[in-house]
């Protein structure tokens, strides 16, 4: 029987070891493919290609199409956009257009591109390119110094990551967790997927923000897996 006085040391290393096993798995998560990508450069494809090659996924010529296709937004499954009521921001739209929920699925970050979803809650709904096994999901958004409106209360805060399946009219949640804006932009989030299931459609769900009531901006979101073995 160990001294009591040891069991503060077992249980500190036990959750270091576990901090550590966290972090890697995010670092692996975040060097797999984004599926949430809206198009594919040449490059971006190739590189998932030859991610897919390397493990036991369906023929490259079959998920080739599905590279080129790119993601889309489930515009029925999705919350509305934010429409700026200010008259200054009115007069500025006439000059710009509105940012759509698609901005998200962008693979570049500017200040002020994001899409602004109505409210401090809300979800939008990804269509991804082909029906993966997913494994974590990155959110990016941008500095508070990089703000247009020199605050980040509009960045999304607490999330809920599900997966669907429309033909049943299903939902699984894979995770929830909170995006801390006075962390690091971009911030990956380990999902549990326990029994494994594939889906094509993932629901991000925003059930808070950083303290604006009016509406929610929600930059980039990334989501990495692999995609199933399915006959083409």
């Amino acid at each position: 029987m160990l001294p009591f006085w040891t069991s503060g040391i077992i249980s500190k290393m036990q959750k270091n070891r576990a901090a550590q096993e966290i972090q890697e798995c995010q670092v692996h998560c975040s060097q797999t493919p984004d599926w949430a990508l809206k198009s594919f450069g040449e490059n971006t494809g190739r590189q998932a290609l030859l991610r897919c090659a390397s493990s036991r996924l369906r023929p490259l010529a079959a998920i080739s199409s599905l590279i080129i296709s790119g993601a889309t937004i489930d515009v029925q499954r999705t919350s509305q956009t934010y429409e700026f009521k200010n008259w200054y921001c009115k007069l500025f739209s006439l000059f710009t257009s509105v940012n759509h929920p698609d901005t998200l699925l962008q693979p570049t970050v500017s200040p002020g591109e994001c899409w602004p979803m109505e409210g401090h809650q809300g979800q939008v709904v990804i269509r991804l390119p082909a029906e993966i096994l997913p494994t974590c999901v990155t959110v990016q958004h941008i500095f508070q110094e990089m703000s247009p409106s020199s605050t980040v209360g509009s960045a999304p805060k607490d999330v809920a990551v599900s997966g669907l399946d429309p033909d049943r009219e299903e939902e699984f949640l894979l995770g929830s967790f909170t995006f801390d804006v006075a962390e690091e932009p971009i911030q990956t989030f380990l999902l549990k997927n326990n029994p494994p299931r594939s889906f094509r459609y993932i629901k991000f769900l925003v059930k808070s923000n950083w303290g604006n009531p009016a509406y929610t901006c929600i930059y980039r979101v990334m989501v990495h897996g692999k995609v199933v073995n399915q006959e083409p």
